[in-house]
């Protein structure tokens, strides 16, 4: 993101396309002075909603009627003087306004350079700002709680905890190196740090065995639809979506690729797959889809094993704690005694389905139910506490021998910590995260 810092920068805050009314958001030493020149009324009042009619400054001619809305540094959301204008949803409004913005000189944002300038100056940190990002892209109830945890600042404090943790440790093994001749700091100092040491470490640990949930909730649940050819598993999948995604055929092989719909369960966001039939064939193409399935349905959180008539499993290799067997097409087969861990499903005629949502949602809400920890949600997160945790861990062995070196490894493991909130970071990585925001946030 090439960007001059001191600009004045403008965007559109609301959704692109006709709509009653539009947000064009400005931030930016210039963002008052410019709005003045748009008026003949220039008297502003900070954070209160005005009436205002816009002008072109160059022909006078009215460019809209607006509700003027302005922040003045640092009480805004960029920290900057931020002005917002409350207009008309034409596209015709929006570019005359635009155009006037630039005659003005001030410069077009860049995507999530609103959000870049809040972090830059205070107003958020890195890991409140990522959960902005999630806020903005949330599509069920589950991803939007945990989102707003994170841009509230419940993951922040937990990681200050963390680093005060670290920094008392740090403090007393400096004082271990420092004064080695004080009689009350010596040995004593060293035995004091290992308990903050290792309830730090366990705090971390307990991140690291519960980030996959966090990921799983803002990235989505993967269901996989497992099983032989001509299960009915492509009918399941078009059942769950209400709509045909898969071809149906008596021809074996006939899904040949991993087809996915995206369905909300229990207010999170579920990833149900197709997958190629499991049989043995000489036939390539169909060799290859056997294959995706497979890698599917190891990585999946959720196995559905289909079966029209033995739910014995062609791979058992496959299965994993808490999976679901499925016996299909019980309109034209007979009864059959059900086993433990057992459900049965007419697709076409909607028998079973009921129970069978209720068990994929019951498993859901299971793994993916709030816990009283913030969730790391990011695979940067999940890295960055493992550093952590490694830096703690090799600290740990050189206490006694090196303490030195334990502190260069303290050191460590906070720089670590830090990078999760931004307090250290790379262009390369700010780019990448604010890359993913919309231009007028």
């Amino acid at each position: 993101m090439a960007t001059i810092e001191n600009d004045t920068i403008f965007a559109l805050a609301s959704a692109r396309g006709v709509a009653g009314v539009s947000v064009i958001r400005i931030s930016g030493e210039k963002a008052l002075q410019a709005t003045k020149k748009l008026l003949k009324n220039k008297e502003i009042t900070k954070r209160t909603a005005m009436l205002k009619t816009l002008f072109c400054p160059n022909t006078k001619q009215v460019l809209d009627q607006v509700i003027l809305l302005y922040f003045a540094k640092p009480h805004s959301f960029t920290g900057e003087d931020v002005v917002e204008l409350h207009c008309h949803g034409s596209v015709a409004v929006i570019e005359a306004i635009f155009t006037s913005l630039l005659a003005l000189r001030l410069r077009p944002a860049e995507p999530g350079e609103f959000s870049r300038r809040a972090f830059a100056n205070g107003q958020m940190d890195l890991v409140q700002t990522e959960g902005l990002a999630d806020l903005i892209n949330a599509k069920t109830d589950g991803q939007r709680q945990q989102a707003l945890q994170q841009m509230g600042g419940v993951l922040s404090e937990h990681i200050a905890k963390w680093r005060s943790l670290l920094l008392a440790a740090i403090a007393r093994v400096e004082a271990e190196i420092d004064f080695p001749d004080e009689e009350d700091v010596t040995g004593v100092l060293l035995e004091q740090v290992k308990p903050g040491l290792a309830q730090l470490q366990q705090l971390l640990k307990l991140q690291i065995t519960d980030a996959s949930r966090g990921q799983t909730i803002r990235d989505g649940f993967l269901v996989a639809i497992i099983g032989p050819v001509n299960a009915g598993k492509s009918t399941l999948l078009n059942a769950l979506a209400g709509e045909n995604r898969a071809i149906v055929s008596e021809l074996p092989g006939t899904t040949r690729d991993v087809i996915e719909v995206t369905l909300p369960i229990g207010g999170f966001l579920v990833t149900v797959a197709d997958t190629a039939g499991l049989r043995k064939t000489d036939d390539k193409i169909e060799i290859e889809g056997i294959g995706r399935a497979k890698k599917t349905a190891q990585k999946a959180d959720l196995r559905l094993f289909l079966s029209e008539s033995d739910t014995g499993v062609v791979e058992p290799n496959l299965v994993q704690s808490g999976d679901i067997f499925v016996r299909t097409k019980t309109d034209i087969g007979p009864k059959k005694r059900l086993k433990q861990n057992e459900l049965e499903i007419s697709a076409k005629t909607g028998a079973g389905m009921e129970p069978l949502l209720q068990a994929i949602e019951n498993r859901v809400m299971r793994v993916l139910s709030a816990t009283e920890l913030p969730v790391l949600t990011r695979a940067r997160h999940v890295q960055a506490v493992q550093g952590a945790l490694d830096s703690l861990s090799k600290a740990e062995k050189e206490l006694g021998n090196m303490p030195e070196l334990a502190a260069e490894h303290l050191r460590g493991a906070s720089q670590s910590l830090s990078r999760l909130v931004g307090e250290v970071h790379t262009e390369q990585v700010l780019g990448e995260i604010f890359s993913g925001f919309c231009i007028g946030k």
